[in-house]
């Protein structure tokens, strides 16, 4: 364990910063996690437009 916090540490640059191979990136994973959340909204948002005009369409025929 001593050795490990001794070691040089290798960078490589994430996001502007520089980061470990054993640190999590949090900024991408939260990135991903917000996409995603935009991609499920999206969808939904278009299968409730899909039900409305359909709704609308059988009202009228109804009417």
């Amino acid at each position: 364990m001593a050795n490990w916090f001794g070691k040089k540490r290798s960078n490589r640059r994430v996001l502007g910063g520089t980061s470990s191979d054993h640190e999590l990136d949090y900024g991408e994973l939260f990135t991903a996690y917000v996409r995603g959340k935009q991609k499920d909204i999206s969808r939904q948002r278009q299968q409730a437009e899909k039900m409305a005009h359909q709704i609308k369409k059988d009202q009228q025929h109804n009417s």
